[in-house]
């Protein structure tokens, strides 16, 4: 499922970049519009995909498990531990729009969801930031990997790895995603 999971996400973002590109209405299909709020529609809730959440749990409790381990994995666990810990943390505000794409994929936009934009450019403004605490991250992962497999701890190494992965995904994948949502959105709710 992970594997499908990480297949999709391109496919999504290229046709995210390709729709925003042409702007509204151009991508052979109606052209996002602002629904009216009926009144009878539930609002709109921004929440980070149930899949992702999960996701980033699982990484987290991983994550933890490690900082408990003695000798040279729990040291390098524990070394990265406050960084890790803030980065999950902040990922439930940073990736809340993507909750958003099953609703934009058919076509629907309402001023609910104007609160996404609000949410990317908070993530936008962050991004030299993160950048750097990927780095930082991506420096004790490493030497977490290199540790685990000094003492034989396979499961640590193939953590270290596909959280690895994971914070590359985020790079290339998620965070433009939220940012074309944004772009998205800002045209269909003619917003500039």
């Amino acid at each position: 499922m992970l594997r499908s999971y990480v297949v999709a996400l391109p496919a999504v973002l290229t046709i995210l970049l390709a729709v925003t590109a042409m702007g509204p209405g151009q991508a052979g299909g109606p052209a996002p519009v602002a629904l009216p709020d009926s009144g009878k529609e539930k609002l709109l809730a921004l929440k980070i995909p149930e899949s992702l959440r999960a996701r980033h749990e699982s990484f987290h409790a991983e994550f933890v498990k490690a900082t408990k381990e003695p000798g040279k994995v729990g040291d390098a666990a524990r070394t990265i531990e406050k960084l890790g810990t803030a980065h999950f943390a902040k990922a439930k505000d940073a990736f809340a729009p993507l909750g958003l794409l099953p609703e934009l994929a058919k076509g629907k936009v309402t001023p609910e969801m104007g609160e996404a934009i609000k949410n990317a450019e908070r993530l936008r403004a962050g991004l030299p930031q993160i950048h750097g605490e990927h780095r930082e991250l991506l420096a004790g992962l490493k030497k977490l990997a290199e540790v685990a497999k000094e003492e034989g701890k396979a499961d640590y190494v193939r953590f270290a790895e596909r959280l690895t992965l994971h914070i590359q995904e985020e790079e290339e994948v998620l965070y433009p995603t939220v940012l074309l949502i944004s772009e998205y959105l800002k045209r269909g709710l003619n917003k500039k």
